[in-house]
């Protein structure tokens, strides 16, 4: 922590040459990671020990959401990252959208968001994809947005949360909207895919979708973090509007557990949802 007293105020030049300094230091310690795959290369820029790890397991911490973005998405398509946190799977949609495609990427955490911003920029794909800082719900409005950490790259925090996930950080006062306010208002196009990981309002934001899931403009799957206790409702909600279990996968923290007690984890499994045609 830098210091420099009211008494001493404003700080001699020696001691803003100093402070200016420090701050240029920091600033080279940052870094920019680019992992690669064949031809393609991905960047992100790393200012903490969570970011790094989530950048460096891209493809190794939930093999099944790299899986069902490679086989389902194709180029022109628009696809919602909803939980999006600091881009990695955003960045992986909008490789495959391509110029032609979009994808919005809803991540309400401040720190999150401006990483993702910060890899959409390394990555060039601001044409390609809008960040959007707000939440998504079951209705339109404001909320209590509790941050489990505000640092970047963590997750678990969520808006109205609920007090036996534990005391937040620190809250903020955050605008929310429905999938379906925003589509009907012509703020965005219906997606053809989406992916829902919000560490567990999943079922909220489902709610605020059915009049998109049960028209012509539904999306053609999504994939669906299940967290209890509302996994059953979110998977009935989406049978219900025709939509057909196909696949389940676990992080692979989540796969490990499973291995180790031989039972299903209550956290870290995603299932993918295709309509019916």
């Amino acid at each position: 922590m830098i210091r420099s007293s009211a008494s001493s105020w404003p700080p001699s030049r020696h001691l803003r040459r100093f402070h200016r300094r420090v701050l240029e230091l920091r600033q080279r310690l940052v870094r920019e990671i680019e992992i690669v795959d064949g031809a393609a290369a991905y960047r992100f820029r790393c200012e903490t020990v969570r970011e790094f790890n989530r950048c460096l397991k891209l493809f190794a911490k939930e093999p099944g959401t790299v899986g069902w973005i490679d086989s389902s998405v194709k180029a022109g398509q628009v696809f919602y990252d909803i939980g999006a946190n600091i881009g990695v799977y955003t960045i992986l949609a909008a490789r495959k959208v391509g110029p032609a495609g979009k994808v919005y990427a809803f991540e309400p955490h401040a720190a999150n968001f401006a990483r993702l911003i910060d890899n959409l920029i390394v990555n060039g794909l601001q044409q390609v994809v809008l960040p959007c800082s707000f939440a998504l719900d079951a209705s339109d409005g404001f909320a209590p947005f509790a941050y489990d950490s505000a640092r970047a790259g963590t997750s678990h925090s969520q808006l109205l949360a609920s007090a036996a996930a534990g005391p937040a950080e620190i809250a903020e006062l955050k605008y929310a909207a429905t999938v379906d306010s925003l589509v009907d208002a012509g703020r965005m196009p219906p997606p053809d895919h989406v992916k829902i990981d919000v560490d567990g309002n999943e079922h909220r934001i489902l709610a605020g979708m059915v009049k998109l899931l049960a028209s012509s403009r539904a999306p053609a799957s999504l994939q669906v973090e299940m967290n209890e206790p509302h996994a059953g409702a979110s998977r009935a909600l989406l049978q219900a509007h025709g939509y057909t279990l196909v696949e389940t996968h676990h992080t692979r923290s989540a796969a490990r557990r499973r291995e180790q007690t031989g039972e299903d984890p209550r956290e870290g499994c995603n299932a993918v949802f295709k309509k019916a045609v």
